[in-house]
């Protein structure tokens, strides 16, 4: 693993203010006052965390959804970095299914469900993303970024489903196996992208206040 790596942190956003147990998809949830409260405070810990780690951040990527922004923002002007927002980091698209339970799914589609978790990289939602449709497109911002920035530290926001997959793309993982990784609300993935294609993840779903060494929320 000859030359600096990119290291990038990856991060999803904080808690939502909507229904529970429901597909949020595309839609533009805002964040809840404790998540708002907590995005501020963890734009702070990842910019000193960063520059704990003797690094300062190129970048910041991020969702072109609010609950997103929010956090991204936070860590941009905490660190002083220049921030871009894409839709391609989006949450996964649900297509028919945005906005509805579980329940209310399988009684509208019986079985749709189930086989969308029987093959996610190629089974997608009506009108909407497989998970190898999700991959298609945060690939071309991974290599965005092994063009643009390695050797350089990189913060990526983005969400539950769409970070999963990019985990998946680095770490060499089939799409299948995305829901063993966890990625709770407000966490945080470090991974190292060496240039020789090694991807060497040092965290997954901590949280920065834990890493940054700062007790209590």
């Amino acid at each position: 693993m000859n030359g600096s790596p990119l290291t990038l942190y990856l991060l999803r956003h904080h808690r939502v203010c909507g229904p529970k147990g429901v597909f949020y998809s595309q839609m533009d949830i805002p964040l809840s006052p404790q998540g708002h409260r907590a995005s501020l405070r963890d734009g702070a810990r990842v910019a000193a965390l960063v520059r704990r780690e003797g690094r300062s951040l190129a970048a910041v990527f991020s969702s072109d959804l609010s609950r997103s922004l929010v956090l991204a923002r936070a860590v941009s002007r905490c660190s002083n970095a220049p921030l871009f927002t894409t839709p391609a980091l989006r949450e996964v698209d649900f297509g028919a299914w945005t906005g509805l339970t579980w329940r209310e799914i399988e009684e509208r589609w019986p079985g749709g469900l189930a086989r969308r978790f029987r093959d996610l990289a190629g089974t997608a939602p009506p009108q909407g993303e497989s998970m190898g449709d999700v991959a298609a497109r945060v690939r071309g911002v991974l290599d965005r970024l092994r063009e643009e920035f390695m050797g350089r530290a990189v913060a990526v926001v983005a969400h539950g489903g769409t970070n999963r997959v990019i985990l998946a793309l680095l770490l060499s993982m089939e799409l299948q196996r995305i829901f063993s990784l966890e990625q709770g609300f407000g966490c945080l993935n470090i991974v190292d992208l060496h240039p020789d294609g090694v991807a060497v993840a040092r965290l997954i779903n901590g949280r920065p206040w834990q890493v940054a060494g700062i007790s209590g929320r």
